[in-house]
């Protein structure tokens, strides 16, 4: 597990802590499987053993159930249906992202199926991270996309005209064409990752894509911090007890999400 080193910047912390407002609600949400107890033995498993490999002692910081806002959204997009009519079929479908500005992991189709087990509950004080409650945030993310789609296609113009005023014995030739497949993989590989999450066809019009509605859901984790002279790593656990690598690499190099939830386990 990687480390980061040294506290965030105590003037940002002090507006995070100045701007949360913890208190008891109700929210709709899945409970923890496990009772907390359990993963907080395995947590201290962890420190006793990375503590022996490493040479010393390290530290327990905190622990604490955390509840992850997440949006389930529905979307629709329009499709062209035969060859030669090319009639327009509209097509709906669903998903689920993290509802955090600070977070962007992709989606989450796979909970669409956990979500009749979603029950009113009332998680312990000031554990409940709040998250953007509508379909805004990922429609800002596909404005994100459409841009960074653009820009990679302008690109790959440029160095394809680039590459057509060139003779073929140019030596230049071979790292324009080297630089144009760096630039379709990477373009691909964004595309994908949005595509495969929404379940889409390789090719829609994005302009014709559009969120409907969202709603708020709340998924339970245990969230550790360890500390070894002046570094810290961060594990986390899901409702079932399982680790959750996804989160805590994030929690290691993003240090927005780190202080958001810094700010919640300080209040």
């Amino acid at each position: 597990m990687s480390y980061h080193r040294g506290p965030s910047d105590p003037i940002e912390t002090k507006k995070l802590n100045e701007s949360a407002v913890p208190g008891q609600m109700i929210v709709k949400g899945l409970p923890m499987q496990v009772p907390e107890s359990v993963v907080q033995q395995n947590a201290e498993k962890k420190r006793v053993k990375k503590g022996i490999l490493g040479g010393s002692e390290e530290r327990f910081v905190f622990g604490k159930t955390l509840y992850l806002p997440y949006l389930e959204f529905t979307y629709q997009y329009s499709t062209e249906k035969g060859f030669l009519s090319k009639q327009s079929v509209l097509r709906q479908g669903r998903s689920v992202v993290m509802a955090l500005r600070e977070v962007n992991l992709g989606f989450y189709p796979e909970l669409i199926s956990l979500l009749p087990q979603l029950a009113d509950i009332e998680p312990a004080s000031g554990s409940v991270v709040q998250g953007v409650e509508s379909t805004i945030l990922v429609s800002e993310r596909l404005d994100e996309l459409k841009r960074m789609l653009s820009d990679y296609d302008n690109q790959l113009l440029g160095l394809s005209k680039q590459d057509d005023s060139l003779t073929k014995t140019d030596s230049a030739r071979q790292e324009i064409k080297e630089n144009i497949d760096h630039l379709k993989k990477t373009r691909e590989t964004r595309w994908k990752m949005f595509a495969d999450g929404l379940k889409l066809p390789s090719k829609i019009d994005l302009q014709r894509f559009e969120f409907l509605e969202g709603n708020m859901f709340y998924m339970p984790y245990f969230l550790a911090r360890f500390s070894r002279g002046g570094e810290s790593r961060f594990l986390v656990w899901d409702r079932e007890g399982k680790e959750n690598e996804t989160i805590a690499e994030e929690l290691m190099k993003n240090a927005k999400f780190r202080d958001l939830i810094r700010l919640y386990v300080a209040g």
